[in-house]
């Protein structure tokens, strides 16, 4: 059995997805090179797949290693394979020059396993609940888009996604993929355009555990949005319906919705200091498991140097994980420490 039908076996045995889902994945989603696995007794014994994605993180596109499908056999489990293998995906998406790792946990206990390699709850999502009763508005000039493979329809994919400040960037494959995944859910994406073949809106949603759980909205206009959810009401009349908003800045409870782990810390404070020249910091971080990000880091004139030897006085000494949630924090609370934060915002993940 080659590499790629033993990671694919492991898959089967711990994530129960349907064959023909799995056939999907490792047809058009897998790729060798993504792949790490660790073996025990010439065995692999655990596998995940470290995926490169574009990160749009101020104002620049950085590498963002986005962990997939990390499992372990069972009959292997509880000796710390994965562990092992997760400190080496960590220094293999440094070694490729990625800004940082992210992950959405598969369980919320997971949570507290990837936080001891360091991993920080950052994204968020602000959960718009309404009731099986809550008619959506229309607008009255807006049309469906029949084909949903439409080239404009990436085009305008990728605008959307652009217009966000800090945001996860998907792929003209990755939207193919996605949709197929939908339909694997049961689920239903709808885009609607304007009398001039412009797309105004698209969405996409599928039911579960007797709701309407609308996975990613994005128009123009909330107008055009609300229209969108108006036509997932005629194909799923009569259930409640929650929409996965990006967290915003309106006092409402956000819930967690995945991890990040910055993996180069001097690529990350070089894009942040050249995207904000009068930023003057003096910054200690301990990075225990990844020492080659342990430094003293003086952010000045657009410039991010090392200077291990410098003794005066720090605007912050800190940890790894403290170091995630001050980076990836909300601009509010950038503005308290006095370090230029961005929430960031990941959907559409094949979780």
């Amino acid at each position: 059995m080659n590499r790629k039908e033993e990671i694919k076996k492991i898959w089967k045995e711990c994530f129960g997805d349907p064959q023909d889902y799995i056939d999907m994945y490792f047809s058009r989603v897998y790729s060798e090179r993504d792949a790490l696995t660790l073996e025990k007794g010439g065995r692999i014994v655990s596998s995940l797949l470290l995926q490169p994605y574009s990160m749009q993180f101020h104002r620049t596109d950085v590498t963002v290693g986005y962990i997939a499908g990390a499992a372990t056999r069972r009959h292997a489990r509880g000796n710390g394979y994965m562990s092992e293998l997760m400190l080496a995906a960590l220094n293999t998406a440094a070694e490729r020059g990625y800004m940082a790792c992210a992950l959405i946990p598969a369980h919320d206990w997971l949570y507290d396993f990837y936080s001891r390699f360091d991993f920080s709850t950052v994204f968020y999502t602000d959960p718009q609940r309404f009731t099986s009763l809550h008619r959506f508005a229309a607008g009255g000039y807006y049309t469906p888009v029949d084909d949903p493979y439409s080239p404009k329809l990436f085009e305008a994919f990728h605008s959307f996604e652009s217009a966000r400040s800090c945001t996860i960037l998907h792929s003209p494959s990755d939207f193919l993929n996605i949709l197929d995944d939908l339909a694997h859910d049961g689920g239903k994406f709808i885009a609607i355009e304007d009398d001039d073949g412009r797309i105004a809106a698209m969405g996409w949603a599928a039911p579960a555990d007797g709701r309407l759980i609308v996975k990613e909205l994005l128009g123009r206009d909330d107008e055009a949005c609300e229209t969108v959810l108006s036509h997932f009401r005629t194909y799923f009349p009569d259930v409640p319906v929650t929409v996965m908003a990006p967290a915003g800045y309106n006092g409402r409870k956000l819930y967690p919705r995945g991890m990040i782990r910055i993996v180069n810390t001097p690529l990350c404070l070089g894009i942040v200091a050249a995207a904000n020249p009068s930023l003057s910091l003096r910054v200690r971080i301990c990075d225990t498991l990844m020492p080659r990000n342990s430094h003293i880091y003086i952010i000045d004139g657009g410039v991010c140097s090392i200077d291990d030897d410098y003794n005066g006085t720090l605007d912050f000494d800190i940890t790894a994980d403290t170091f995630n949630r001050l980076v990836f924090s909300s601009a509010r609370i950038g503005d308290i420490t006095g370090f230029t934060s961005q929430r960031p915002h990941i959907s559409l993940m094949l979780d």
